[in-house]
């Protein structure tokens, strides 16, 4: 298939128009080991699909679905309900409201003894130039721009590990 033909199956993919055998159409096309240097970041995209396709259920999903399929019979015994998908007794219920109860009540309290702190006025402040020479000032915003991509960079390399350990637990769950 021509680049024109795929380019334009891309931007009716990224619009959400396209069908299943479009999509398998570029599928195909970026299993290619040759495609145009700027298709490149997409390949990753068809790859993460099909791997997802191929994901099958852990050796023991059937053991855990029918302990939870147990565990919502068992909700259905006296005195037991079920919350968030467990089984919990009227006793934890209680507790529970209880503690939503002294919560409310304590924050009722806190309203009151917060707004009697006095507000102290706002004093107006004129704005002034903190440099006078632009080089300076381009100087100083370069350097909190660097600081700024350090850190986001920072943030970006700590997703990564945190994605790659969720990763890592998933196959660990579904046993591949």
């Amino acid at each position: 298939m021509e680049q024109a033909e795929i380019r334009v199956l891309l931007e009716k993919y990224w619009r959400a128009e396209t069908t299943v055998e479009e999509e398998r159409v570029l599928a195909e096309y970026f299993r290619q080991p040759e495609i145009p240097a700027d298709l490149e970041p997409v390949r990753g995209l068809f790859a993460w699909r099909e791997e997802e396709a191929e994901l099958k259920p852990g050796v023991d999903f059937d053991r855990r679905m029918l302990a939870r399929i147990q565990g919502m019979e068992d909700a259905d015994r006296p005195g037991m309900r079920q919350v968030r998908g467990r089984v919990v007794g009227r006793l934890s219920i209680r507790f529970a409201a209880a503690a939503a109860i002294i919560l409310c009540l304590g924050i009722g309290l806190l309203i009151p003894m917060i707004s009697r702190v006095p507000k102290r006025p706002v004093a107006a402040t004129a704005i002034t130039d903190t440099y006078t020479d632009p080089n300076q000032a381009l100087a100083a915003v370069r350097r909190a721009l660097l600081v700024a991509s350090v850190r986001m960079n920072e943030g970006k390399h700590i997703t990564q590990k945190n994605i790659t350990r969720l990763h890592d637990s998933w196959q660990a769950a579904t046993g591949d």
